[in-house]
């Protein structure tokens, strides 16, 4: 015997189930919407975030380049000292900040580093609508720094300097604590910690810190050094290391050289010696170079418009002025040429820098620092002829090339005009870093 069952779905039931699928479906549809609501607001938040913290990163990096661009005129007024290193200057965007008052519970702007031992000073920003918190300059110690830079293991209280051993060969300019031999051995100048905060109405805050000195002046043995060979053509050629400076004696030997030195040494001079062939000094000439080139210094074609530019990447020019001399005013600046240097009849002040060959023929006067990446070629055809007051480094990275001084040159050294080029630069960023 079989038995059928049939069942017939009825209009009731059938509703029950469309119900159930609406509200199934009705559920999914929401949920996506929930989640698409979610993962906007929190892209919404995150971009928010994003453009805050660069926000406040950007006012935090206008800050510390402010600190930058005054340090050398705090100096000049005695609100920074180059032999105190407790001396300290807060530099705020609102005159109602104070970051040396109260604590961190009381004032939102309370320097936690800051210590009753130091001398403060406060000063308005002159940056106007940038709207950062404060940032404060003060030298670098080990301990301020919070690592240790000799290897001791152990942080101290002195200050730290940026600039070059004498004693080592093609040394580069690095940080170094100031102190055992280091001061009788080093030349360099103070390094300053900048620390700049920025922090908003809505409680975003950024701190950043950064390492800043000087450009350090490199270590002088001769009025003009090369690392390779040096020749003299004829006794029209004049080196002088004896400084013309009386006021801040400085004397160099006239000529130095890795490799030999030949020619007419009729009028080479010098002390301690008039030459110094196969030396066993020289120069970093790469990290030299970096020291030197922007923005420590201005590209060729904005300090002498006139300059061309060959498809070799030599620079040619005639007539040209590498920064005013001393007799049309004091002035100077920094020059680089990025490539070969052909020049004539040309006048300047301050430092050139050269990363190739450096050529001159006709008439020449330059005061101060010549940087050349290769060999110099001097030929002073004219009767006023060729003259450097200051120094000439000549250091080749290949070691196959030759300094040539032929015709009317003098090269004669001048301390003064050496440190004044140095003294008149802007400050540097060394480091950089994000604190939080």
């Amino acid at each position: 015997m079989k038995f059928y069952f049939h069942f017939k779905l009825t209009k009731a039931t059938e509703k029950g189930i469309a119900l159930i699928l609406s509200l199934l479906a009705l559920s999914i549809l929401t949920l996506i919407g929930l989640t698409m609501m979610f993962v906007s607001s929190t892209e919404t938040l995150i971009n928010r975030n994003s453009k805050m913290k660069l926000s406040n990163l950007y006012a935090s990096e206008s800050a510390a380049e402010e600190a930058r661009d005054r340090i050398k005129g705090f100096l000049n007024s005695g609100l920074l000292s180059l032999s105190d290193p407790n001396q300290v200057v807060y530099i705020t965007s609102n005159t109602s900040i104070n970051p040396t008052t109260g604590d961190a519970n009381s004032n939102p702007y309370y320097d936690p580093d800051y210590s009753s031992a130091i001398t403060a000073t406060l000063v308005p920003s002159e940056l106007g609508p940038i709207k950062f918190s404060w940032v404060k300059i003060i030298q670098k110690t080990e301990s301020r720094a919070g690592y240790s830079l000799d290897d001791s293991g152990s942080n101290n209280d002195v200050r730290v300097f940026f600039g070059y051993d004498k004693l080592q060969p093609n040394a580069k300019a690095s940080q170094y604590v100031n102190s055992g031999s280091r001061p009788a051995t080093y030349t360099g100048s103070p390094v300053y910690l900048v620390t700049a905060l920025t922090k908003d109405s809505a409680g975003y805050k950024q701190m950043i810190r950064a390492d800043i000195s000087g450009v350090p002046q490199p270590p002088l043995n001769a009025a003009l050094f090369s690392k390779d060979a040096i020749s003299v053509s004829s006794d029209t050629v004049f080196v002088q290391g004896n400084d013309e400076d009386q006021t801040s004696l400085t004397n160099l030997n006239g000529l130095e050289s890795q490799g030999s030195i030949s020619g007419s040494m009729t009028n080479v001079a010098g002390s301690p010696l008039p030459t110094r062939p196969n030396s066993a000094f020289s120069y970093n000439i790469d990290s030299l170079i970096k020291t030197l080139k922007p923005p420590s210094s201005r590209e060729i074609e904005k300090v002498a418009p006139a300059i061309s530019k060959l498809p070799d990447g030599t620079y040619v020019g005639d007539g040209l002025n590498l920064g005013r001399i001393p007799a049309e005013g004091d002035s100077s600046q920094g020059t680089f040429a990025d490539g070969p240097l052909n020049i004539s009849n040309s006048t300047g002040q301050g430092i050139l820098v050269v990363n190739g060959d450096l050529s001159v023929t006709g008439s020449f006067i330059y005061y101060g620092l010549i940087v050349v990446k290769g060999k110099v070629y001097f030929n002073g055809g004219s009767a006023s002829g060729i003259e450097i007051h200051g120094a000439i480094i000549a250091s080749s990275v290949n070691g196959d090339q030759s300094t040539l001084l032929t015709g009317n040159v003098k090269v004669l050294n001048n301390s003064y005009f050496v440190r004044k080029q140095f003294s008149s630069l802007q400050y540097s960023r060394l480091a950089y870093r994000e604190i939080f």
